[in-house]
């Protein structure tokens, strides 16, 4: 912990440079990210030792400080005297001004104080202090004097792990987690089924992991077309799962877990062919080995029902702190449905219009999905769902995330849906980071398949100038819908955490500051200005991050292999 310690305080040095103006008293304004909603600098400085005397009331104030410095290798002990202490307070009369997220940070010479309404605003108090932290002319550690109020402008600020096409391991995870939480990114959206991979324990239904976590072979790098023959698979056992969702609760970030249905559903059905459209033609269900949108959906049957509600019954005992429950719902491959005289009678036992082939596929995911909804009311949780989930008509609880064309934001928001923007022009950091397919190409030569992406290009500035509000939306009651924005990290050519970093930052930067800071002074300039000091603290945290040049930060760490 002290060498992590004197890493962050060599990064600090590094930075110290852009934190004092020539021949002042006062520090010019720490190159915070994301940048807080108002900052006054004063004269002098808090000087920092080997830990941080704290004084809090609430032993839950006294975690989160703690816990949020951890990461960034900095020790707490409990002080005695105020004076030379960070003095933490906790005052629920202060939700009504800074929410629950909000802090108020004053660094003084001789004292810090944070105040807050709960916990959370105390954890990212803590995050930003550990962002002023540098060092003074004599090269003594010191925070400068400042005040600061802060509050999220978004209520969600999420990551999307895709852990279904490439496993990530539990330690690499949790190391996400951290680096969530140093941006204040708030909800952990965990994709964890998918036609290529199920990785989540289910103890009723064993094969699930015995049989749908394993598929026989890999899309080559830089071949996407064939086969790597190599077995691959993985999953997390339940007490993983736990551990993980405990972690991230500590760190303020609420997991949630996406189980895909109806369609992406390959692995499912090929561990239990049973709950497919078995009278299909050629119904012979493996878990893909290649990418792309598969055939294989669930059939719209009791007994596949009664399943889903097993299986919905363990998810939610798994995600306590999950108010929702995601189902994706996206790219539905209804031709089975329509092949399936199983499915057709199942249709018309339900009043839906089953000799209609063009829209018996749009009724029947509407009734799947509206099955499955009741279903996670009935376990106390909400559906989220991408935006497909709109054309099924959705009730007045269910969530949207939009992902495709922003009108089904608009028509959720209007018809008083919440939404979640996630679109794809502007936050899917697995897209190509390179200004053109012709300069992805070269970096691909240049680094290897290594590089390779799943197509399409997001430059930083494109994710910085996302504006999560669609103009549309023009009054009060409409733009509190929108909950807020997320980034996505679809993992078919993220292989490893060296890859899966490379992609995130800094565009995950970029994203943490849309969602938190307010629009006003927002700048890219400025905001590239305070990345090139903030970079120099995830070096210090070992991120392979890519650099402006496109390489990564850490080249010694290959972005293929396991």
């Amino acid at each position: 912990m002290k060498a992590q310690f004197a890493s962050f305080l060599a990064a600090a040095v590094l930075a110290a440079s852009t934190c004092f103006a020539a021949d002042t008293a006062a520090p010019a304004a720490p190159s915070f990210i994301p940048r807080p909603v108002q900052v006054e600098l004063k004269a002098g400085a808090f000087p920092v030792a080997d830990t941080l005397p704290i004084q809090a009331e609430a032993q839950t104030a006294a975690e989160a400080f703690t816990t949020a410095l951890a990461f960034s290798g900095i020790k707490t002990i409990r002080a005695t005297e105020s004076a030379n202490a960070v003095t933490l307070t906790l005052d629920a009369k202060l939700n009504d001004t800074l929410g629950a997220e909000g802090y108020r940070l004053t660094v003084a010479p001789d004292a810090i104080t944070v105040q807050a309404a709960a916990p959370a605003g105390v954890f990212y108090a803590a995050q930003t202090l550990a962002q002023a932290l540098t060092k003074d002319a004599a090269g003594h550690a010191t925070i400068p004097a400042l005040t600061i109020q802060d509050q999220p402008r978004f209520a969600w600020r999420g990551l999307m792990l895709d852990s279904a096409r490439h496993f990530i391991q539990p330690d690499d995870v949790k190391r996400m987690i951290d680096l969530m939480a140093l941006h204040k990114f708030n909800h952990l959206h965990w994709h964890l089924t998918d036609d290529q991979g199920w990785r989540l324990e289910i103890k009723k239904y064993p094969r699930l992991t015995a049989v749908g976590s394993k598929r026989t072979e890999s899309p080559t790098p830089g071949n996407r077309n064939h086969g790597d023959g190599k077995t691959y698979g993985g999953f997390y056992t339940q007490e993983q799962v736990k551990d993980i969702v405990a972690y991230a609760k500590a760190r303020f970030i609420t997991v949630i877990p996406e189980i895909e249905m109806p369609g992406h559903a390959a692995a499912a059905i090929t561990a239990y062919p049973e709950f497919g459209n078995k009278d299909v033609p050629n119904f012979h269900p493996t878990v893909n080995t290649h990418w792309g949108v598969l055939p294989y959906l669930y059939a719209p049957s009791e007994e596949t029902f009664k399943f889903l509600d097993d299986v919905m019954g363990e998810v939610c005992e798994l995600f306590p702190e999950a108010p929702y429950i995601h189902i994706g719902g996206d790219e539905c491959p209804e031709a089975q449905w329509t092949a399936s005289a199983a499915a057709r009678d199942m249709a018309r036992k339900n009043g839906l219009n089953a000799d209609d082939p063009k829209t018996l596929p749009k009724q029947l995911h509407s009734y799947f999905v509206r099955r499955v909804e009741k279903i996670i009311n009935a376990h106390g949780k909400r559906l989220i769902g991408w935006d497909e989930v709109q054309e099924s008509g959705p009730t007045k609880t269910t969530t949207l995330m939009v992902w495709r064309n922003w009108k089904w934001a608009v028509q959720a928001a209007t018809s008083g849906n919440d939404v979640i923007m996630t679109p794809t022009s502007h936050t899917y950091i697995d897209y190509g980071q390179e200004a053109s397919k012709k300069d992805q190409e070269t970096l691909v030569h240049k680094l290897g398949n290594g590089a390779e992406v799943i197509g399409g290009s997001l430059t930083l500035e494109k994710v910085y100038s996302f504006e999560p509000i669609p103009p549309q939306l023009t009054t009060p009651e409409q733009i509190k819908h929108v909950l807020g924005c997320q980034a996505q990290l679809w993992s078919e050519y993220i292989f490893n955490q060296a890859k899966l970093e490379y992609m995130a930052f800094p565009r995950a930067c970029a994203l943490a500051e849309v969602a938190w800071s307010p629009t006003a002074g927002r700048n890219f300039a400025d905001f590239t200005q305070r990345l090139a000091v903030h970079e120099k603290r995830l070096a210090a945290h070992q991120v392979n991050y890519r650099k402006a040049d496109g390489l990564p930060a850490q080249p010694e760490r290959p972005l293929l292999g396991p």
